[in-house]
């Protein structure tokens, strides 16, 4: 078979990048490949309460169509500088016209497009924040719901173009300089087949954050090793993070002041007017064994129950005394796995802060909580042992100087004492786990007719950031 382009990943990036030649060149043939599942077959069950299974292979959390946004959940469409690393690659001009553009594209099937620049923090909030030597980073943030989320999936998949083709559950495995272009291998339901191509995307995300690394080392891509950051998710009522939240849906906070321990940052907020859930990320075998790590979804339209609904943050420190990025992936990965066999687990704030174990099990832990979790698939255990001593010492270190600006602001007491049995530690979260390989503003790697972009590229996370990548690789394929 031959096509002129093929883009590896059905997430924001790739469909961007579709779009972009689509819009550019419509008789420009572009063979849309995606690992996972249409876009109406991604339950998870972890969702219902149930045990995390894989999937069968492919965990609909981080594969199907759509990628990162998917039915069941509500999205942030973070705007620059937000992603600020995509300025400093394709200049403030070239960045901002890219994030209007990805950004008009992402809402373009909403009847009424959210506003960005709604939200403003109040010069209270950063004067309480900064009081403790903490600085938010601000920026534009659009939340969008489940039920609007629900239409720009649709839209997106209605709106692919005559000249795309979409391949579902279609994985690349690998890919070959042929003459101008490339043979790729690319794996079906039916077994392996051959696809040449004059142009290779890869946007392929979390589920191809080792296989895609892979792959450009065998093409002999000069690639840049990772400053891998290791972390937790702090769960609690949602009223705690919601006065914040509606000011900053996606709350940063940037260095801490200098307090003799690692630099420490919010990861993923999810607060505001419904809280949000916590997600499990199935990587399947792609760093050996199975392992299952954390995400953060907002959701708006959850329903209360007897309990009040929960809400997360993530927290976030460089990985330290663990040696290069690999051995400390590995290393990282293999503790994980003695203490909870690379299944989430989960801690009491109380045993975490006083490096102490639970006297009592998750269903028990779970039944006393003032809200209700929205996770039950997890087992106590002693997270705080997951991290080095350094580690440890930044994030309780960080935590303890959030938490007391967050409550301020909520109107609570500004003390830790009411929350250490009141909020759990939950691990593990990761963040950039990618190898960053050389390109250009193009995203396409030295002599050779492939791009890598969205969270594969390692230069910057989040739905609009790799759409906007995907769009400049379009845009660069078209030219």
């Amino acid at each position: 078979m031959q096509t002129s382009v093929v883009i590896a990943g059905a997430g924001p990036a790739g469909l961007a990048c579709a779009r972009a030649i689509n819009s550019g060149q419509p008789d420009v043939e572009v063979l849309l490949l995606e690992a996972g599942r249409s876009y109406r077959r991604r339950p998870c069950p972890v969702d219902r309460g149930l045990r995390c299974t894989g999937c069968g292979g492919v965990c609909n959390v981080i594969s199907g169509f759509g990628g990162a946004m998917h039915y069941g959940d509500g999205i942030k469409l973070s705007l620059l500088p937000s992603g600020r690393r995509l300025i400093d690659r394709l200049g403030s001009g070239r960045a901002h016209e890219l994030c209007d553009l990805a950004f008009d594209w992402l809402t373009e099937p909403l009847d009424a497009k959210p506003n960005p620049y709604q939200q403003r923090v109040s010069p209270e909030a950063a004067k309480s924040f900064a009081a403790r030597g903490l600085w938010i980073r601000e920026y534009p943030v659009a939340v969008v719901g489940e039920s609007a989320l629900r239409r720009i999936i649709e839209g997106w998949h209605d709106r692919l173009g005559e000249g795309v083709t979409l391949w579902e559950q279609a994985e690349l495995v690998d890919a070959q300089p042929k003459g101008d272009g490339l043979t790729c291998t690319v794996r079906t339901h039916t077994g392996l087949t051959t696809v040449d191509t004059q142009h290779l995307v890869l946007a392929t995300g979390r589920r191809g954050v080792t296989s895609t690394a892979d792959l450009l080392r065998r093409l002999d891509v000069p690639m840049t090793d990772p400053d891998i950051s290791v972390g937790v998710r702090f769960e609690m009522n949602a009223e705690l993070l919601r006065a914040i939240g509606l000011e900053h849906p996606d709350l940063k906070i940037s260095q801490f002041q200098d307090t003799g321990v690692n630099k420490v940052k919010t990861f993923c907020f999810c607060g505001g007017v419904n809280g949000g859930r916590i997600k499990f990320t199935h990587y399947q075998s792609s760093f050996g064994d199975p392992v299952i790590t954390l995400d953060g979804h907002e959701t708006m339209e959850r329903a209360v129950g007897t309990r009040p609904l929960a809400a997360n943050l993530g927290l976030l420190c460089q990985a330290t005394g663990r040696g290069s990025a690999h051995e400390a992936q590995e290393s990282f990965l293999a503790v994980y796995r003695k203490l909870a066999g690379g299944r989430p687990f989960v801690q009491t704030l109380r045993a975490f802060l006083s490096r102490s174990g639970d006297s009592q099990e998750w269903a028990a832990v779970e039944a006393r909580m003032p809200f209700q979790p929205s996770a039950q698939d997890l087992q106590t255990g002693r997270v705080d042992q997951l991290f080095t001593l350094g580690e440890y010492a930044s994030l309780t270190a960080g935590f303890e100087r959030l938490m007391p600006s967050i409550l301020d602001h909520s109107g609570h007491p500004a003390d830790l004492e009411s929350l250490l049995d009141a909020v759990l530690v939950i691990a593990p979260e990761l963040e950039f786990l990618w190898a960053k390989p050389l390109t250009d503003d193009g995203f396409q790697v030295p002599g050779l007719p492939v791009h890598v972009v969205g969270d594969a590229a390692g230069i910057a996370q989040g739905i609009v950031q790799g759409a906007m990548m995907g769009v400049a690789a379009g845009q660069a394929i078209v030219r």
